[in-house]
């Protein structure tokens, strides 16, 4: 996969969208220094950064995030700057584009190379025992919470498993 086609992707939001200028205003740009996330973007710029081995996935998963990141600079084109990052704005860009509006993707989607190339460098696992949701981080955190636990009404409190070592819960030392 090339540039060129995400360029094709964005006429074709723009259109979805009705922002004849966002082809003008967004660019596409790829960056290996990308460590933990496999696109960024800077709406006011226009400037999205893609991680090179996201070239090589299936192109469902290459148009999906560059879909997201291209939602921001719509977003930030319609609203402006007091909008939040994956708020209904965003979501409702990324539904018109024919996506679920997601702030991550599932790891499983990936291929080893992608999941190494930007896979989490933190050194505590939180997992939550419920929903199997898991985030990582270099420090233990214990106020971490799993928010569709919480919504669903349950304390949400997830499983902070050391890498290395032995599973460990929130209030133990």
């Amino acid at each position: 996969m090339n540039l060129s086609n995400l360029t094709t992707w964005l006429d074709e939001w723009s259109q979805t969208w009705s922002l004849p200028t966002l082809p003008q205003r967004a660019h596409f740009e790829t960056s290996s220094r990308l460590r933990t996330t496999l696109g960024r973007c800077h709406p006011v710029s226009g400037t999205i950064r893609l991680h090179p081995a996201l070239l090589d996935e299936p192109e469902a998963l290459l148009r999906e995030v560059a879909c997201h990141e291209a939602a921001h600079v719509a977003a930030y084109l319609r609203h402006g700057r007091r909008i939040r990052p994956h708020g209904r704005e965003w979501a409702a860009l990324m539904t018109e584009a024919g996506f679920e509006p997601r702030a991550r993707l599932d790891p499983a989607r990936l291929s080893e190379k992608c999941r190494q190339a930007t896979g989490p460098r933190g050194r505590y696992q939180h997992r939550c025992p419920v929903c199997d949701v898991g985030r990582t981080a270099r420090r233990a955190m214990r106020r971490w919470r799993c928010r569709t636990c919480v919504r669903a009404g349950r304390d949400g409190v997830l499983e902070i498993e050391e890498k290395g070592t032995d599973l460990f819960f929130p209030g133990e030392k």
